[in-house]
């Protein structure tokens, strides 16, 4: 018998058997392809890789191989790293439920006081008129296709697809996205829509919104998508069109776990209606990111060692950031969600027109700063280079509950962005007193 059984080694599944092998725990790691989960193998990695890549190839395929020796050397080193941990066994293959505390894995059963659900995600392809009759590329097999082509429409104008189109476009590659809303980016703040608006004409960059209908047909090799806003003729196409749980296989249904479409329903300390099984990472969460996994297997960790005093999950300060051809990076809320839940908001911004930027000859920068009523950081949002690195400092005063004026009793060094993040600091310290004034 285990102590816990994880069933997933992407993110959130390293993350906990690392952390309960560490603390004595006997782990059995359950991983059906390869270790490193998504992110290392069809995500995070290969996409900014890929995006590196593109600034200095000259083709798609030379790209590609380069973002591709990345993955492995991320990739391939995640087994002997496990198999430091002479309490972790691991076992490749599909694991299913056979009760509450047995799992079945190539016709062997393993049974474990508690287990965790970390099986991630795969692209929801959407249900459009002969999308059936093509060869279409998502983010799982995109960065392992043979061959250059000259154009690509990408069906949803999500992370995913601004993230590629870029790169893409260095690449002499014909680009258009379609996205059926009327809007792009709706959680990021005004300024971050028109930039990337006016960055994509730049570029040579179709945006067309409103694509409510969409029908496609093979025509001579190439693509035809048929929508209520025009045609579209190219040789790929890409659908970006959100994410759905792999839950399908786990027979979720020999428990009394709760789940539904969206993926299973777990509680503020990642329990499912099972209270020894835990779900963490893209089946569990809206956050559909790597380190959200990996911060919730963390959570799941501490409850597991100590139950009788278990952590909440908090996502208030979860950062993320688009690595598109310029940086944005966000954590918290817009300013438009902020004034909706706070009486009185103080808004800290910071352009292009600061010495840091001048002096390094960035091309874009605009950073804003959202405070509560007591001058807690509650939101923000960066463009520039590293901006995901400028929200990460931002992120650690939200985690740790740092009032925003209390930057002043540190001292940054002149000329970094930190510098001027300390500036604005200054600002809000100035408020602060007038809340006192008569």
């Amino acid at each position: 018998m285990y102590d816990t059984i994880v069933i997933g080694g992407g993110a959130g599944g390293l993350t906990t058997s690392i952390g309960l092998a560490s603390a004595g725990k006997k782990v059995l790691l359950i991983e059906k392809d390869h270790l490193g989960g998504e992110c290392t193998w069809g995500g995070c990695v290969p996409s900014k890789s890929f995006i590196s890549a593109s600034k200095t190839a000259s083709t798609l395929t030379e790209a590609l191989e380069m973002a591709l020796k990345n993955v492995h050397a991320i990739g391939d080193s995640e087994l002997p790293h496990i198999s430091n941990f002479k309490n972790i066994d691991f076992v490749k293959g599909e694991g299913t439920f056979i009760d509450k505390n047995t799992i079945l894995v190539n016709g062997q059963q393993y049974i474990g006081k508690y287990i965790v659900i970390s099986t991630g995600s795969s692209p929801f392809i959407p249900n459009i008129k002969g999308l059936d009759k093509v060869k279409y590329l998502a983010n799982h097999n995109f960065f392992y296709e043979k061959g250059d082509y000259k154009s690509i429409t990408l069906i949803g104008a999500g992370v995913i697809s601004l993230e590629l189109a870029f790169p893409l476009k260095k690449l002499n590659i014909d680009v258009t996205i379609l996205e059926k809303s009327d809007i792009f980016l709706p959680m990021m703040e005004a300024e971050v829509r028109d930039f990337y608006l006016n960055k994509l004409k730049e570029a040579g960059i179709n945006l067309i919104l409103n694509c409510t209908s969409m029908e496609i047909e093979n025509i001579d090799n190439n693509i035809l998508i048929k929508t209520n806003n025009g045609d579209f003729l190219s040789e790929k196409i890409f659908i970006s069109a959100g994410r759905t749980p792999n839950i399908q296989n786990l027979n979720l249904n020999k428990t009394k776990i709760k789940y539904d479409a969206k993926g299973v329903s777990v509680d503020e300390f990642m329990r499912t209606s099972e209270k020894n099984i835990f779900a963490i990472g893209d089946i569990a969460s809206s956050f559909k990111f790597s380190h959200v996994a990996g911060y919730q297997g963390e959570i799941v960790v501490r409850n597991i060692l100590f139950p009788y005093i278990m952590k909440k999950i908090d996502y208030s300060f979860i950062p993320w950031t688009l690595f598109g051809d310029i940086e944005v990076s966000k954590v918290g809320l817009n300013e438009e969600d902020a004034h909706k839940k706070y009486k009185k908001t103080y808004i800290y911004s910071l352009d292009l027109n600061n010495e840091r930027s001048l002096i390094t000859f960035e091309k874009a920068f605009f950073l804003k700063i959202i405070c509560d009523n007591r001058f807690n950081i509650v939101g923000a949002t960066c463009i520039g280079e590293r901006a995901g690195e400028i929200i990460g400092f931002l992120q650690l005063m939200i985690g740790n509950k740092v009032k925003f004026y209390k930057v002043m009793n540190s001292v940054q060094a002149y000329p970094t962005y930190t510098y001027y993040i300390r500036n604005l600091a200054k600002k809000a310290y100035i408020d602060y007193l007038r809340t006192f004034l008569p």
